[in-house]
């Protein structure tokens, strides 16, 4: 089928394998969504190339920001449809993953996928990152976060570094805006005691720009 074709090309070019079984379960994951798509506002993502190529593909790009690391303890903010925290979940089975949501109808579906895939060491709550603060099963307690599309850089970080492990590591996809931004945002990361990198990823298909990812650490002399 030309959607395996394509994805294994794309993971070809990202240097990944995946099982059979984790292709069936991106099968079944593309096909969910485009279904409940015709109900819940999931993803602008609409077509199964663009789900592959922009959604699964370039979720796991991020793969090159933390492995050889997994297990770890990863916080997926703003998942949405699922992008990137639930997909590199599937590609990395050993990551304890949170998939942290705040829409309802959003948080049911991947609650849904979850279930659909019998996934374990994966799970969704429906809130807003605030109210983890103070929460002590959440605050300073992740090796990774993700984020994707959720507001400036330094506001992301801000929000996200109270949940972070000091050591740990955000990571974001960065835009050609962002990375434009950065000489600016720089001072206002280190104020966070944040260190800042930016890493090129291959495109995941001939004629498609690169991923470009935001690495931001955590300084180990800094706790929330």
């Amino acid at each position: 089928m030309w959607r395996s074709e394509l994805l294994r090309r794309g993971l070809c070019r990202l240097g990944l394998q995946l099982t059979p079984s984790q292709y069936e379960a991106l099968g079944v994951y593309v096909s969910e969504l485009r279904h409940w798509a015709t109900q819940v506002n999931l993803t602008g993502l609409r077509s199964e190339e663009a789900i592959i190529r922009e959604g699964f593909l370039r979720s796991l790009a991020y793969r090159v920001a933390f492995e050889p690391a997994p297990p770890v303890k990863a916080i997926d903010v703003g998942s949405g449809a699922g992008f990137p925290g639930l997909v590199l979940k599937i590609g990395y089975p050993d990551i304890d993953m949170l998939l942290l949501e705040p829409r309802r109808k959003r948080a049911t579906f991947l609650r849904s996928i979850i279930r659909r895939l019998e996934l374990t060491g994966v799970r969704c709550i429906q809130a807003r990152v605030e109210e983890l603060y103070g929460d002590n099963e959440h605050q300073g307690r992740y090796d990774v976060a993700f984020a994707r599309a959720v507001g400036p850089v330094p506001d992301v970080a801000r929000m996200v570094e109270p949940l972070l492990k000091p050591g740990g590591r955000l990571i974001l996809q960065a835009g050609q805006g962002a990375r434009d931004s950065l000489p600016s945002v720089r001072p206002l990361l280190a104020a966070l005691g944040m260190r800042m990198e930016i890493r090129e990823v291959p495109a995941p298909d001939v004629g498609f720009p690169p991923t470009h990812l935001l690495i931001l650490d955590k300084s180990h002399a800094l706790a929330s």
